[in-house]
């Protein structure tokens, strides 16, 4: 690693952008952040950007809105040559050495960008648009898994409401209708009837995107396994953690989980990475079907994950190391990962166990009502007898704990953490309009 390097790292509303200052400011001269408009009032107020290890943050325009419209392209919109302008405006400025992008439409934008930036002697770490556009393709994703062999959910492409009802009627609801290109769950939706279907993808015809239909699994239990891949396609780290605790209404809740051996299936994922021709840092998601045991594959993130810290905070610099494997260099070596090590932040686990708790009384509530729930019942709130004493259990004494580091570097960073802690009061809020159902 240079010792002048001058990195800019995009997204500051991501948790990942703060975990990757966090591992790279002791390698850097200077770090400086970008970050999208805010147009609520604690929506995505980049938080990392007001860390004090940030040397300089830049408002720069969005280009997200075309990603999330489904609107894939080579060329770039309007929008997306403002961000790019922008962006190179910074690094001509700053001196910039290197950008981290830290959210799936910076991957996207940048990817197809590498080489304005490579005039400037910018080093981006991304493969370049053809690959990095079949990363991004959900659907291209589960077909390269399912000529490897790793099990899928039944997934579907559809071109009229024929094509719909014909299949409803053979994979019966629920269905899960998804994006081909998201971040974040963004457009996803879980429709148990025709109607909501149907009224579901009634999308305007302007180039956008259909999403996939998919089948539902009910009640599975979350993985992710994250890893780093060099330019020869070798999988070169990887990291595997089970999910301990979770809100059931919005998966996205998640606010504990445990460091986990490397499961069976690793193998199969380096696979399907070198069969997308992926290199750097990425990660799949993986549910088991309580029907079967098997493990199906959900998707692929072509980035660090929001949980990056659960490795950095355990001395792990996975950002460090895709720097080098861009710059071609061997990647170096990462140190293994302890076992059984719950990773925690305990104000989002107050928050989200209160949650949980306000969400078994609606849900019984409504049943004593004589109300039909949502969901079936292997998607029924967590009961009393093991959510307290799951609760509790996550703080006695002998476990090894990590916390997330707005919690584990408070007094370094209190305005770091005091803005992430109230966007995510702001989501639990949100959330309350679904308990019970």
């Amino acid at each position: 690693m240079q010792p002048d390097l001058n990195l800019l790292v995009t997204s500051a509303h991501a948790p990942q952008a703060y975990a990757t200052i966090r591992a790279l400011r002791p390698l850097a001269r200077r770090i400086v952040v970008s970050a999208y408009p805010v147009k609520a009032v604690l929506g995505r107020l980049p938080h990392a950007a007001y860390s004090r290890l940030v040397d300089q943050r830049y408002a720069v325009p969005s280009p997200v809105n075309d990603w999330q419209a489904g609107r894939i392209q080579r060329a770039n919109s309007e929008a997306e040559e403002a961000y790019v302008a922008a962006m190179l405006g910074i690094c001509e400025r700053e001196g910039i050495t290197a950008v981290f992008p830290c959210w799936d439409p910076d991957v996207y934008v940048l990817s197809k960008n590498r080489e304005r930036f490579a005039r400037l002697g910018v080093l981006v770490p991304v493969p370049d648009f053809e690959v990095t556009l079949g990363a991004l393709d959900k659907y291209r994703t589960v077909e390269a898994a399912r000529d490897i062999g790793i099990p899928c959910p039944r997934t579907y492409l559809w071109e009229n409401d024929a094509d719909v009802r014909r299949i409803a009627a053979e994979e019966g609801f629920p269905l899960v209708i998804k994006p081909r290109f998201t971040s974040g769950a963004r457009g996803m939706h879980v429709v148990r009837d025709e109607g909501e279907l149907l009224g579901r993808l009634d999308l305007p015809q302007d180039g956008r995107q259909r999403p996939m239909l998919q089948e539902f699994i009910p009640g599975g239990r979350k993985q992710s396994l994250q890893f780093l891949v060099d330019r020869a396609g070798r999988l070169c780290f990887a990291f595997h953690k089970r999910r301990v605790r979770h809100f059931r209404v919005n998966a996205r809740f998640g606010t504990v989980s445990e460091s986990a051996p490397l499961p069976p299936y690793c193998g199969k994922v380096a696979e399907l990475v070198k069969k997308l021709n992926w290199w750097g840092c990425g990660g799949v998601e993986v549910l088991q079907d309580p029907r079967d045991g098997s493990f199906k594959l959900m998707e692929m993130n072509a980035r660090f994950p929001r949980q990056l810290w659960n490795r950095t905070e355990l001395g792990i610099n996975e950002p460090q190391a895709c720097l080098e494997i861009a710059r071609g260099h061997e990647c170096p070596p990462l140190p293994e990962y302890p076992l059984g090590v719950l990773f925690v932040n305990p104000y989002e686990d107050v928050l989200l166990c209160g949650l949980q708790l306000a969400d078994l009384a609606a849900w019984r509530l409504r049943r004593l009502l004589g109300g039909t729930p949502s969901g079936d019942a292997s998607n029924a709130p967590v009961p009393l007898r093991e959510l307290l004493p799951g609760f509790f259990s996550t703080y006695r004494r002998g476990r090894t704990r990590v916390f997330d580091p707005c919690f584990r570097h408070f007094f370094q960073d209190p305005v770091v953490a005091l803005i992430w802690w109230l966007q995510f009061g702001t989501w639990v809020a949100g959330a309350c309009r679904q308990l019970g159902r």
